[in-house]
């Protein structure tokens, strides 16, 4: 039985100039209309990471920068937290791995613009928020324009304006998660603005009902999962609500632990575009609630907001990170709600503290490199839902809808939700205005993005059912690259005669007019679409690589020990040859075996990591304080620390992945000493699978690295 899912589409409006004031005198041509982001009039979209480089080790800025970028990101944001840099009122420290010039400078290097949130107040899971103790423990009405409070804000962004004096940025973000404080809000701008700090776009993140000052763009959140919730809250349902296609903006789970409110309503504010600075490409574990985002969960969010009319996907974290020093974590010991470890700010990030890529950073990549050549057009297109939309907590009905521009456009649909096997949706055939889509049978979890009306060269295609990866000049004519959406056939139709040659991987089409090609489909698999990369305007195939624009390659972990690399020539498939990067198992000692779980103490009914450690598995690692290799541990139980000498170098919460101490953690240390304290922990901890038993670590090995050029 044939399912008819239609939508009219029309052209839209012509768009207006958004509420949003630029600082005086900006000239950098980027303004907001109540659609999207333009740059001289032409519609961007924005893609943007959060890195903090107060969190990693300087030396490793590039590293992880060159990946961010190579994944799609164009621009890097940052939190400057205050109690990173002045623990000790008046001894401000912008040195070494402290100096945000040097990293802002950096990341220009990398080709990513810049998004400065300078507080004072941040959040991002740091003690009081990233406020220093000093202030904390002054008495001072925080985050209010009392005068005393006010002078030091001031003299802090003084500070941060001497060191970033003349970068030019592309927004700024004064506080965060602020819900009742519009005038505080305008107040800090204006003692921002009146040191120097300029951008075209000053944001204030909107969700949690937020009240926000006219001249602000409201940026919005996203998670996939959140830590912030009990134990036992299972499922967390305003997460999962981020998985439909929706007009909704606000997600009002986030920061829900630290505000005080019964219920939340959005705020009704002037029109303005769908922009986000916080779609979770991760999260993070909190003792009492341990999280392991899947790949594949993550893409799904991040295509449910492009669904929903996202004009700007901004991503948090992007990047793990680890805490400069001790006591800058958010913690129960500090009086907040949940209970971290020390040093490791473990994202689940798609890039890794090192610049080494997980699974997420090449799911992702896929979407980037789709925005990357169709997202000025997307960005114009405002998205339309149909009358039997589907919405939270609905676990039946197909999630699509469509963004069009009133002649091409794309048809989206998130058949995927976290810990649930949506069910698959038999004969759906997709009606949008005069397109008709072929019938075909959606699995489940499938996710995708199918064009319609899509300009190819000298040929339109009306409809493609697989998603747009990106495009290329390949043989003399453009070469549209797509990825299959796994149990449905590659189908499509053009207004030129389609004829399929073979390929020697994928499916391959070639569209000809007047008996001269026009323009031709390669269509790829899932698994090899997400491998792809574009360097110098040539297709490469490399499994578990970060390729730069440049066409420089790196290999690392798993993908070192066989690394595969090809490029798309005219003569087709290429081989590049590539050294095998070496691994190494490394031989673990243990030096005491684990006792007795430790009792379990909680504040507030959450979980707190234990404090006594005299239960805890102990063995040592001999290291070479010349190899540069990552330590790579697979390991069982509860929390674990890392020590050389009597140095915190390294810590890890269990949560099934593996832990990581690269070796600019380990210093010139010949050993390792390890701690493990042993699970079963509280029971009122979540874990992602099965609760760890007992304590240690099953494999060591140092991980393998390799670089090549195409």
């Amino acid at each position: 039985m044939t399912r008819v899912h239609a939508l009219t589409v029309r052209r839209p409006a012509a768009t207006e100039l958004a509420d949003i004031r630029p600082s005086a005198g900006d000239d950098s041509g980027v303004e907001v209309t109540v659609q999207s982001v333009r740059q001289d009039g032409i519609p961007i979209f924005p893609i943007t990471g959060e890195i903090h480089y107060s969190r990693i080790p300087r030396e490793k800025w590039m590293p992880v920068l060159t990946a961010a970028r190579a994944g799609g990101l164009t621009h890097v944001s940052t939190y400057v937290l205050w109690n990173h840099h002045e623990s000790e009122r008046g001894r401000p420290d912008f040195t070494g791995g402290l100096d945000v010039r040097a990293f802002l400078e950096t990341a220009r290097a990398a080709g990513l613009g810049l998004i400065l949130r300078i507080g004072p107040y941040a959040h991002a899971e740091a003690r009081h928020g990233g406020l220093p103790d000093w202030l904390v423990d002054s008495g001072l009405p925080l985050r209010t324009n009392d005068p005393a409070y006010l002078a030091e804000v001031e003299r802090w962004y003084t500070e941060i304006a001497r060191q970033v004096s003349g970068i030019p940025f592309f927004s700024i973000q004064v506080d965060n998660e602020l819900y009742d404080g519009a005038d505080h809000l305008t107040r800090l701008r204006e003692l921002a603005e009146g040191l120097g700090f300029a951008a075209p776009i000053w944001t204030a993140t909107g969700w949690g009902g937020a009240q926000l000052p006219e001249g602000f763009l409201p940026v919005y959140g996203g998670y996939p999962e959140s830590f912030w919730v009990d134990a036992d809250v299972e499922p967390d349902l305003r997460s999962h609500a981020n998985f439909y296609p929706s007009p909704r903006r606000d997600d009002d789970s986030i920061g829900a632990d630290h505000r005080d409110d019964a219920a939340v309503a959005e705020a009704v504010r002037a029109p303005h575009p769908f922009t986000t600075c916080e779609l979770g490409s991760g999260m993070t574990s909190a003792y009492h609630r341990r999280l392991d985002v899947p790949a594949a969960d993550v893409a799904a969010l991040a295509m449910a907001k492009l669904a929903s009319g996202s004009v700007w996907q901004g991503y948090y974290m992007y990047a793990d990170g680890r805490n400069p020093g001790l006591g800058l974590q958010e913690s129960h010991a500090a009086g907040a709600p949940n209970d971290f470890v020390e040093l490791a700010y473990d994202f689940g990030a798609p890039v890794q503290v090192d610049g080494v890529p997980r699974a997420s950073w090449a799911a992702l990549r896929r979407q980037h490199l789709m925005l990357a050549r169709w997202g000025s057009a997307l960005a114009a297109m405002p998205a339309l839902f149909p009358d039997d939309a589907v919405d939270a907590p609905d676990v039946t009905g197909l999630r699509w809808s469509v963004r069009s521009n009133g002649s091409s456009g794309f048809v989206f649909v998130v058949n995927r939700h976290p810990g649930v096997d949506l069910p698959a949706h038999e004969g759906v055939r997709f009606e949008v205005g005069d397109t008709v889509f072929p019938e075909v049978d959606i699995p489940t979890g499938a996710v995708f993005a199918w064009p319609f009306g899509m300009p190819l060269g000298d040929a339109t295609v009306h409809w493609l059912t697989a998603q747009p990866v990106t495009e290329v000049l390949w043989r003399g004519a453009p070469l549209l690259v797509a990825a299959a959406t796994d149990g449905i056939p590659a189908q499509l139709s053009a207004d030129a005669d389609v004829t399929e040659i073979a390929a020697d991987r994928g499916r391959m089409w070639e569209l000809t007019r007047d008996g001269g090609v026009v323009a031709r489909v390669l269509v790829l698999d899932e698994a090899d679409a997400d491998v792809i990369a574009v360097a110098d305007g040539r297709v490469v195939w490399a499994l578990g690589a970060v390729v730069t624009d440049g066409g420089a390659v790196s290999f690392a972990g798993d993908a070192a020990a066989s690394p595969r690399l090809e490029v798309l020539d005219d003569g087709g498939w290429v081989a590049v040859e590539v050294e095998p990067g070496h691994a190494a198992e490394v031989a673990v000692t243990l030096e005491r075996s684990a006792g007795a779980p430790p009792a379990g103490a909680e504040q507030g009914g959450r979980a707190s990591i234990p404090a006594e450690w005299d239960a805890a598995a102990i063995v040592t690692i001999a290291v070479d304080p010349v190899d540069e290799r990552a330590l790579r541990l697979e390991w069982i139980g509860d929390v674990a620390r890392a020590w050389v000498g009597d140095r915190l170098v390294s810590d890890a919460l269990w949560t099934g992945r593996p832990w990581r101490i690269p070796a600019d953690l380990r210093g010139d240390a010949t050993e390792l000493r390890i701690e493990i304290l042993p699970g079963k922990p509280s029971a009122r901890v979540r874990f992602p699978s099965p609760a760890p038993v007992g304590a240690g670590i099953t494999r060591a090995e140092l991980e393998g690295r390799t670089h090549a050029r195409v």
